[in-house]
């Protein structure tokens, strides 16, 4: 814990180093204006996650399944972490998106593989046999086709 505390604290040290290094290379202003097209990547791409998240829970699945999914998570804090001025911050976001840094970081910390989503349940039929009993998951509208009755 001691450890994590100190490269925290260390960050804006390393940002600002970092800042200086990309802005002597290009720039200062082609450095701000790359620094904030990327926090509104950031923050576009959590737009996105909360979007999707909203459109699973309206459906079936509900934000606790959405948020423990892992690829979900970490592009959320890819997301978080572009989201947050700094180019040291971006490499850790960009390291976030990558799948087998994803994979290695799982080993890692000894997490449960990925979730996947849950097989809705098995439709069911009424008493009435021309009926199909649906959850509103397993259905889609389309387009009405004229019945033709034999």
């Amino acid at each position: 814990m001691p450890r994590l505390l100190g490269l925290i604290l260390l960050l804006p040290v390393l940002e600002l180093v970092a800042f200086v290094a990309v802005a002597g290379m290009i720039g200062l202003g082609k450095a701000v204006l790359l620094q904030l097209a990327i926090s509104l990547i950031g923050f576009a791409m959590l737009g996105s996650l909360l979007t999707e998240a909203k459109a699973r829970a309206r459906t079936a699945g509900g934000f606790v399944s959405f948020a423990l999914d892992s690829s979900r998570s970490m592009r959320g804090l890819a997301g978080l972490l572009f989201a947050i001025p700094g180019f040291v911050t971006d490499v850790i976001g960009v390291l976030a998106l990558v799948p087998e840094v994803r994979a290695r970081l799982r080993r890692l910390i000894g997490g449960a593989p990925p979730l996947r989503p849950q097989p809705a349940p098995a439709s069911t039929r009424t008493a009435r046999g021309d009926v199909l009993e649906l959850d509103r998951g397993q259905w889609r509208e389309t387009a009405e086709v004229p019945r033709r009755d034999a």
